[in-house]
């Protein structure tokens, strides 16, 4: 590997498309992703690896794999871009309030459940610094945290579902999800006595693709893998066209349970109960706004939370650590 010379622009735009492109998995998966065509993802990596002066990953037919040249440099990048929102944090800090911009992406699915006390938080921060910008938006739940893991997003709000040794997470509330069944669907109308869980495990399944086999629902072993979905969303679109069986969140799943649009199965053997938690990475060492708006959450959260929901974030606390600390991994059965 010969190196770059100079880092430029340039470099930093095709890092970053690499980087999408190895954590998609794929150059088709990353398309959609970063909204250009495949001959350009190509375009853009012979031209990396021409700056580079080696060859990061094999593509084409035989599907794309990361060599060790594209595994140093894909950490590498990552811990550029890291360095890189760090210092922008630190610039930004030389004033008090003005000029500030907390970036915030939030799980899908999660700012519209009765115990999420969000839209408070920002409310109550603003009170003190009310010169702070917001950048919201909606993210999947692994690449929420991937971007607080890069540094770009300062504080993500989302469901646990994997150990980030890097990231700091903070529990918020908790989050019950129902494995469901859409009208139209064989189990829709079967007797509950005969919904044993073998009977509903038999089911197509919607899955979260390779995420499923990193974190699988529960206890659940599903023997029939059905359709490919990524948040709460697009499970649902999928469970209400009566294909698949899956996992929703409670807010979501009774309201469509009490249109008589799904069924839940056997609530008593399947549902699953899940922490939503606020992460920070790195970066937010250096920005004490953001460590101060988490702050926030947790506060409006434990303030408002049902009894039984305030001892249970107090339970985690206490078992996974005070704050800063890294949560152990949880399993969740709602799609990330």
């Amino acid at each position: 590997m010969t190196g770059l010379g100079q880092l430029h622009d340039i470099d930093l735009k095709l890092l970053r498309c690499f980087c999408t492109i190895v954590e998609e998995g794929s150059f088709a998966a990353a398309q959609s992703t970063l909204n250009l065509s495949q001959s350009m993802l190509s375009e853009y990596m012979k031209t990396l690896e021409i700056r580079l002066g080696t060859r990061l990953c094999q593509r084409g037919p035989k599907g794309f794999k990361l060599y060790h040249e594209g595994e140093l440099v894909y950490h590498a990048a990552k811990e550029l871009f890291s360095s890189v929102e760090g210092f922008r944090q630190k610039v930004t800090a030389v004033n008090d309030g003005s000029g500030y911009e907390i970036s915030l992406a939030i799980q899908d699915g999660i700012i519209e459940s009765p115990r999420s006390r969000i839209a408070e938080a920002i409310e109550r921060f603003s009170e003190y610094y009310p010169k702070v910008t917001f950048h919201v938006e909606l993210m999947l739940g692994f690449r929420l945290m991937a971007a607080v893991a890069d540094g770009t997003v300062n504080v993500g709000i989302g469901l646990l579902y994997d150990r980030f040794p890097h990231l700091s997470t903070e529990p918020l509330y908790e989050e019950t999800v129902y494995l469901c069944c859409g009208v139209g669907h064989p189990l829709f109308d079967a007797a509950e006595d005969t919904l044993d869980r073998e009977t509903i495990e038999a089911a197509a399944y919607c899955h979260r693709g390779h995420l499923e086999f990193l974190h699988p629902p529960g206890d659940g072993h599903f023997e029939h893998r059905g359709d490919t979905a990524h948040g709460s969303y697009a499970h649902l679109a999928l469970i209400l066209s009566g294909r698949n069986i899956g996992y929703l969140p409670d807010h979501m799943a009774l309201a469509f349970e009490k249109a008589g649009r799904l069924r839940i199965l056997r609530a008593d053997l399947t549902q699953l109960v899940n922490p939503v938690v606020a992460v920070t990475g790195s970066a937010a060492v250096d920005f004490k706004l953001a460590r101060r708006f988490v702050d926030c959450l947790i506060d409006v959260h434990m303030e408002r939370a049902e009894p039984r929901a305030a001892r249970a974030v107090a339970a985690l606390t206490r078992e996974f650590g005070p704050r800063d600390g890294t949560v152990a991994p949880l399993t969740v059965g709602q799609g990330a």
